[in-house]
């Protein structure tokens, strides 16, 4: 993820950052790498020309080892005066508001029902075994029509 961040950071090389587009080029996947801490200090070097924002998306989906590597992520961000923005379900908030107690708190950011569909529809299209139109259109009407289904989700704007 910090190298994904580094990449978006440093684009376009073009700009006056072309030796960060260097180093992100000569990293190769599977070969020795810089570090996690290496690739988070080059990031927060180009935040320091740059205004950027970062969008953690769906927190709650990570599990416990990924959350605690992400919060290190965002800690450092945070430490760097960066902007960083989380969406989550509500069950980790309180979490999330222990480790981040300056976190400006907003509620029920309300998915639109056409994109829920369209991610339902993806998501049994690539299913192994074809599903049956019928039924296909029977879980989009029952589950796309759902209210409070899925507008539950809560937003963080966390500050250092």
């Amino acid at each position: 993820m910090a190298a994904s961040l580094l990449k978006q950071v440093a684009w376009p090389h073009e700009k006056d950052r072309p030796y960060l587009k260097i180093l992100y080029d000569s990293i190769r996947i599977g070969s020795d790498r810089p570090t996690r801490g290496t690739l988070l200090d080059l990031i927060v070097q180009c935040a320091q020309s740059v205004k950027i924002r970062v969008l953690f998306d769906a927190l709650d989906e990570c599990n416990d080892n990924e959350l605690g590597k992400i919060y290190k992520i965002i800690q450092k961000l945070c430490e760097a005066n960066i902007g960083v923005y989380v969406t989550t379900r509500p069950h980790i908030v309180g979490l999330l508001r222990t480790r981040f107690a300056d976190a400006m708190y907003m509620e029920d950011i309300q998915a639109n029902q056409e994109d829920v569909q369209n991610v339902l529809e993806r998501q049994i299209k690539e299913h192994r075994e074809p599903v049956e139109t019928e039924f296909m259109n029977e879980i989009m009407d029952k589950i796309g029509n759902s209210q409070g289904m899925y507008h539950n989700l809560k937003s963080l704007e966390l500050t250092a």
